[in-house]
């Protein structure tokens, strides 16, 4: 057993190779489930994309065994590139899940390498469920560790995400305690992600989630065949705590192990665009429907949020749908105007509507330190809307729509998971992928999974 004795490292080693299918409860299971099927949706939806197209062009051009499945077109290739393309894939629509005190997008650097890994071994679909949860938990806690001073300058998604890559392959790979600890170590000499790209609107974002998969894999790969790594990686003098946060009492996020699974903390993302957005989405929209208000009759909105919202979502950016995920008050325009914010409102014309511009433009963000407090286990916002009639109305958002709090629920998850498959499968396809998906533990092999989905 795990004790709080062991270094940090080693513990998360430990967790991962004694976590039990049968340790699971059914709310767990459940929950693992909803998380495949979201992050399916984002895949395949994702791989419609223009910018999907230059990673899988370049994947292609490289070619190598066909191991594992392509989301989307539905091609083999390497498991190393299967488990990167799909990562990235997963996140380009901004719909992926997240955990809020982690700060983190865990299903798409986690469950892509789990799917492409199973897939290649055959492994079962108890063996599946197994490998998300420990990438989960050992992402999220990390996650949690380094949080919040790590985010002002790295992308959780993609440095915690790396070590959640490694420890789901290295469940999988069925690795002992010393070669897990391998295996974590050179993830962990791998993690990387900065949020300069931030600044250039680039497609650098949904890269480090390819790379996060990329490199947990490769690093569990490396550690089944010898390959030795730092075996005290995140509490070292030299380690990831060290180099990469200004936090303390590290051990805080490492106290529970198997109690309480973090994966039952995942949130789900309605809407197609930051998830610091979706407060203020919600409340706007709740506004509309509670008070009547249309977007003709809006003379201004002002959001109260938290500090570590502002530099990603202040801004009147909309120049390009990627920039337009990440401005609030676009966001806010879509959400008044055409009543949703799901992947439709960042096509090329809205961006250019003068009705969306002068909405967009009436929109004010400020700091709360109300607000700061409560950041980050609630991303909560407060909404103030003026209309032109001299009426004032307000709300408060604690949990957002999608929150576990406030989840969606399964038939809502399935109705995204449609409309996202359809921007790339036709929706028979679709259905026979969910219904696999919805007993997938029940499958003693994973090797044929995508076998009449090849196009």
């Amino acid at each position: 057993m795990t004790t709080i004795s062991d270094g940090i490292s080693r513990q998360c080693a430990r967790f991962i190779q004694n976590l039990s299918f049968g340790n699971l409860d059914q709310e767990t299971l459940s929950i693992v489930k909803k998380c495949i099927i979201d992050w399916m949706g984002c895949a395949i939806g994702g791989s419609s994309t223009s910018a999907a197209q230059i990673v899988e062009s370049l994947v292609m051009d490289m070619g190598g065994k066909p191991q594992a499945t392509l989301l989307g077109n539905f091609n083999k290739t390497t498991i190393l590139q299967a488990a990167m393309v799909n990562a990235y894939n997963s996140h380009i629509l901004e719909m992926d899940d997240v955990h809020k005190s982690s700060i983190s997008h865990p299903a798409a650097p986690v469950i892509s390498t789990t799917f492409a890994l199973a897939e290649h071994l055959g492994s079962s679909g108890k063996e599946m469920v197994e490998a998300i949860v420990a990438g989960y938990e050992v992402m999220i806690r990390i996650g949690e560790a380094i949080s919040p001073s790590h985010y002002t300058l790295w992308h959780t998604t993609s440095t915690c995400g790396t070590f959640g890559a490694a420890a789901a392959s290295a469940k999988l790979l069925h690795l002992d305690e010393q070669s897990v600890l391998h295996s974590l170590g050179n993830a962990g000499s791998q993690a990387a992600g900065l949020w300069e790209f931030a600044s250039d609107n680039a497609m650098t974002k949904y890269l480090h989630c390819g790379k996060a998969a990329y490199n947990g894999l490769v690093s569990s790969l490396l550690a089944q065949k010898g390959f030795t790594g730092a075996s005290q990686i995140l509490e070292g003098p030299r380690g990831f705590f060290k180099a990469y946060s200004q936090e303390t009492n590290f051990e805080r996020s490492f106290k529970d192990w198997g109690i309480h699974y973090k994966i039952r903390e995942t949130a789900f993302k309605p809407y197609a665009s930051c998830r610091h957005t979706h407060g203020p989405i919600n409340a706007v929209l709740n506004l509309c429907q509670r008070e009547d208000i249309t977007y003709e009759n809006v003379e201004s909105i002002t959001v109260e949020t938290y500090d570590v919202a502002l530099p990603l979502v202040d801004n009147y950016d909309f120049s390009t749908p990627a920039a337009a995920k990440f401005c609030l008050p676009y966001c806010l325009a879509s959400a008044l105007i055409l009543g949703q914010v799901g992947v439709d409102a960042f096509r090329e014309e809205y961006l250019t509507d003068p009705r969306f511009k002068k909405l967009a433009f009436s929109v004010t963000l400020k700091s709360s330190e109300e607000l700061n407090a409560l950041y980050p286990l609630k991303w909560a916002s407060r909404v103030v809307i003026q209309t032109n009639q001299g009426n004032s109305y307000d709300i408060f958002i604690d949990y957002p729509k999608g929150d576990p709090e406030n989840t969606m629920s399964d038939t809502e998850i399935e109705e995204k998971y449609f409309s996202l498959t359809a921007l790339r499968m036709e929706r028979s396809k679709a259905d026979s992928l969910l219904q696999q998906i919805k007993s997938i533990e029940n499958r003693d092999s994973l090797i044929n999974i995508f076998q009449k989905f090849f196009l």
